[in-house]
């Protein structure tokens, strides 16, 4: 008799179509009637009418356009993409946590906990009902999860195309998405049918296809289609930048800001204080009684200038004012964490309007009255489903290696975020906390099923 242990089988589970089928709608429809046809803020609402005007701008990555663009030419309008992103979402998270766990029991226990997630956090709740693009950044890099697992699961090679095709897509639809895939792209090369036996040429389509995916998200935010016409990006890191240059001379004492950002005004060290909050860079373009108003400008290039010799002269000034973002980011501030939804649509000529007004305050009420509680912050996913990694390696149970790859991404995702963030909106760090909510719920289920199996 050989010596050699039999191979690990490539997923512990099935995939439970009906299953996963199920509990997608089912959760679909509790988060998506409160907020029909889905809460627009104003880059929402920009999204949906270069839909429908035509791209002009890479100010925010124009896949989301070309994602309401379909929606509406299938007559769904807007609420089409909303519907969409919310049952890929959690059809995607189903079927990827299903191919994981073996017990159907514990894999039904574990779906139960990722949607309670939602609801125990309200911040996720509160941005999954908004167009955000960060949601639907979320919702296809779980379809990509899910189909990597799947062609692992039946050793498809056109299920690793769909999986790089739905990466390539939430890639496309954040700047800083990439992070989210880069821990997990080694693994797929390395091991894409999760350390089951390799057909030839299979390490080279993987590797093919992530950077055709990679090198069409980049491409998507440098010229248009139809026309490839290329695309100016009045974005960039200018904002952060500025909000770096603010929080500085608060700080500092010292005033770092341009004189075009105050309109050629004189300012004061105090004058910036009182204008500076770590929330958001918008909150320093109000008026403030006494002082010069600071405008929103690059200062024709001369802020780029300035920053790095701001950044370097007064390093810990720098570190300060990220770390106070950063914190307002994760919900570790004192006060309540900061614009965890958007529960309107902003006026518009389209008739959009939420449709269950009276479903919708309850939602809001809800949201208002639990996220500043301290135990339902968002920051406690991270260290949670970082602790439940850790307990899968000491149990060296066989799907440590990819949830460790899925929490580099986890954390690899807000980590440039403290760099580079122009405000601690909740709703930037949403696909992280939802794929920490997923390792949480998969560890969880996987430590359960194993102890059911080993009697204890």
């Amino acid at each position: 008799m050989s010596s050699e242990a039999a191979p690990t089988p490539p997923t512990e589970g099935e995939p439970r179509w009906l299953l996963s089928g199920a509990y997608a709608v089912l959760v679909t429809a509790a988060i998506c009637i409160p907020a029909w046809p889905g809460m627009m803020s104003y880059d929402s609402l920009f999204a949906f009418t270069e839909a429908k005007t035509g791209i002009t701008t890479a100010l925010w990555p124009p896949m989301h356009a070309y994602l309401f663009f379909i929606s509406q030419r299938l007559g769904a309008g807007a609420w089409g993409l909303f519907l969409g992103q919310t049952l890929l979402l959690f059809f995607s998270g189903a079927v990827a946590l299903n191919l994981l766990v073996r017990s159907r029991l514990w894999a039904t226990a574990g779906l139960v906990a990722f949607a309670l997630a939602f609801a125990y956090v309200p911040e996720l709740v509160g941005a999954a009902v908004v167009h955000w693009r960060d949601v639907t950044t979320t919702s296809f890099a779980m379809g990509g999860l899910a189909a990597w697992l799947a062609a692992a699961r039946y050793r498809s090679r056109a299920a690793l195309v769909l999986a790089a095709a739905s990466l390539a897509v939430a890639a496309a639809l954040r700047y800083n998405a990439v992070l989210l895939i880069l821990p997990v792209a080694p693994l797929m090369i390395w091991r894409p049918f999760l350390g089951a036996p390799i057909p030839p040429r299979t390490r080279s389509l993987t590797t093919a296809c992530l950077i055709i995916a990679l090198a069409f998200a980049w491409a998507t935010t440098h010229w248009r289609l139809p026309d490839f016409k290329r695309l100016e990006n009045s974005g960039g890191f200018g904002g952060a930048q500025q909000f770096d240059l603010i929080g500085i001379s608060a700080c500092a004492d010292k005033v770092y800001l341009p004189p075009p950002m105050t309109n050629g005004w004189p300012i004061s060290p105090r004058q910036i204080r009182m204008a500076y909050d770590p929330r958001h860079l918008q909150f320093a373009f109000r008026p403030v009684p006494g002082a010069p108003r600071i405008i929103e400008t690059n200062a024709g290039g001369e802020m780029q200038k300035i920053w790095p010799f701001a950044v370097k002269a007064e390093f810990g000034c720098y570190l300060a004012h990220r770390t106070a973002v950063f914190v307002e980011q994760m919900g570790m501030a004192r006060d309540a964490v900061f614009y965890p939804s958007n529960l309107e649509i902003i006026a518009n000529p389209y008739g959009l309007a939420p449709a269950h007004p009276a479903a919708l305050a309850k939602l809001g009420a809800y949201i208002t009255a639990h996220q500043g509680e301290l135990w339902r912050r968002p920051f406690w996913l991270y260290l949670l489903a970082s602790i439940a990694v850790a307990v899968l390696w000491l149990r060296r149970n066989p799907a440590r290696l990819l949830l460790l790859a899925l929490l580099g991404g986890a954390l690899a995702y807000p980590a440039l975020l403290f760099v580079a963030a122009p405000a601690a909106d909740a709703r930037y760090i949403f696909p992280s906390s939802v794929l920490c909510a997923f390792i949480l719920a998969a560890g969880g289920a996987l430590v359960m099923d194993e102890r059911r199996r080993l009697g204890g």
